[in-house]
Formats: structure tokens, sequence, C-alpha cells
């Protein structure tokens, strides 16, 4: 591998080959968009014999505890240690900077030779998840109160947020799960964004949660105490609406695999397009809390009456 080299990304050089490379490849495809768009810095290519034949892709690697990490080597140039390179560039770099604690990478199911490239240096499958997709005409608008998030809203959505995927984590067998504490840092890029996030209510008090991202339904969430109330399915149905008001005619999105939410994306006709494995590495003990506070979940998990 004498004539092979880890570069840093240069668009005019390396953006032709990287999206060619990615054809077909839809979920690759949006990674690299998404870091290309925020932190180039982030982005290195394997060149061999003057060709970008692969690329390894970082973000919030400097600031973050999981640092999201994409290796990907044009088929043509695998099994020829390109991958090898790419992820020891990736160790190299996480391994410096002591706020990451682990590494996030994905699998497409069936690629059981990237797979075992990921198992071989490090990494075990964390959970998978289906990626789904819907065409056809707009919901029928329920009678529920949805309005757009406001600043105030914040702590309450993150509670339910968090609560509802600390259980559902629990439910799937996704252990340890884990529980993010709020910051103001969240809450500014929350509010940075409130034209994407929207909050159901019922009796003036929010019960569901939601955020959508171009065309994609990115969030959904029900308080745990008022569950299978129908709240799920009008906050579903309001955001699939809201992205089509928009101009889309395709909606997108992801659910963990053995998460019961899935039964509802089925009844509203989104369908299975892929299915991917996440992993995670780890370079440092996990220092997200194992459980939510003892008050917040209490509050968040009893209701007073009915809704």
């Amino acid at each position: 591998m004498e004539q092979m080299t880890i570069d840093y990304y240069k668009p005019e050089r390396d953006q032709a080959d990287i999206r060619t490379m990615l054809r077909g490849e839809e979920y690759f495809n949006e990674r690299f968009q998404e870091n290309e768009a925020n932190t180039h810095d982030g982005i290195f290519v394997a060149r061999y014999s003057g060709l970008t034949v692969g690329f390894l892709s970082l973000n919030n690697y400097k600031r973050g505890r999981g640092a999201g990490t994409t290796i990907f080597v044009s088929t043509e140039y695998r099994r020829l240690g390109v991958g090898t390179k790419l992820i020891e560039k990736a160790d190299q770099l996480l391994s410096q900077y002591n706020v990451v604690e682990r590494s996030m990478g994905a699998c497409l199911d069936g690629d059981r030779s990237s797979l075992q490239f990921l198992y071989k240096n490090g990494y075990y499958t964390d959970y998978s998840m289906y990626f789904m997709e819907r065409e056809g005409e707009p919901f029928t608008e329920s009678n529920f109160a949805i309005r757009q998030y406001e600043d105030d809203d914040y702590l309450t959505w993150h509670s339910i947020s968090q609560i509802a995927f600390y259980k559902m984590r629990e439910q799937v067998g996704i252990l340890p799960s884990f529980y993010y504490t709020s910051s103001e840092s969240e809450r500014k890029s929350f509010l940075e964004n409130k034209n994407n996030r929207f909050v159901m209510l019922v009796d003036s008090e929010i019960v569901a949660i939601g955020s959508i991202a171009f065309n994609e339904v990115h969030h959904v969430a029900v308080r745990t105490d008022l569950q299978s109330r129908g709240y799920g399915r009008a906050i579903v149905s309001f955001l699939v609406n809201e992205i089509m008001r928009r101009g889309e005619k395709t909606v997108k999105l992801g659910v963990v695999k053995g998460n019961p939410a899935k039964n509802l994306y089925d009844r509203l006709g989104f369908k299975e397009k892929s299915l991917y494995h996440f992993v995670n590495r780890y370079y440092r003990p996990d220092t997200r809390l194992s459980g939510p506070p003892s008050d917040i979940y209490h509050k968040m998990t009893h209701s007073n009456g009915e809704r």
C-alpha cells in the first residue's frame, strides 16, 4: 500500500469521486452530505494512485461524548487495506480528545464482510434500525391541539423524550440504557430549530412531541404514562402532513428494531426500505446517567387522571 495516502478532504479534488462511489448508498450519502455541510475538518480521504478511493467522516468528535464515524471504500478497492488505514486514522483522532467516549457507526444488514471488519476492530452491535418510507395522500387532521415548540417547552420536551427512549431501550434490550441530562446548549439548538419542532397538548399539558428534518419524521415521543391513547398516531400524522405541506412527496423515518412503534408506522402506510446495524466502540468509560432522576421519572410516568 505504498501508493496509498490519507489526506484532508478537498472538495474540488474529492467531491466528484465520493459522489460517484456513493451512488445507490442512500444512508452513507446522507451522512456524507450532512458532515460536508457542517464539519469539513472532520473528513479525510484515502488516495490511491492519484484517485480518491474511500473516505472517513467524523461528526461531533471534538466536543461530544459520542462521535459519529463513517468509513466508506469504493467497491473495487476493498480488501486492499484501505478501510484499515481509515479506521486507524479514526482511532488516532478519537483517542486524543478526552471528551470522546465512544465511536458510533452503521452497517447495512447483509453486509457480512463490513460487519466482520468492524467487529475485528473493536466495534460491537448496539441496536438495529429499520428505515421506512411512505408515499400517498395526507392524513385526515385530528382534533388534538398541536402547536409549534416554544422555549418554555424545553424541560418538558427533554423529559418526555429522554424517559420514552430510556424505557424503549430497556424494552428492546439495548442495555445498559441511559439518560441524557438537560443542557443550555441543547436548549439553544432547539430554539434555533423551533420551526421544525411541535408539541401536542391535552388539557393544556404537553403529552407528545415531534420534530421533522426535511422529508424525515426525525423524532417522536409520547409520555410513557399516556401511551396507547391515540396520541402517537395523531402526532405522527401531523408531522407527515407538515412535511407534505412543505412540498415533499415521500416521507421517511427510522425506527429501532423491536420498538412497538413500528406497528403504528406499518398501519400508517410506511414501508421498510432497509435495515442497518448500529455499532459502538468505546475509548473511555460511559459517563451518561444509567437512569433518569427519580423526581423527573415519577412526574413523567404517573398521570394525574384521564386525558
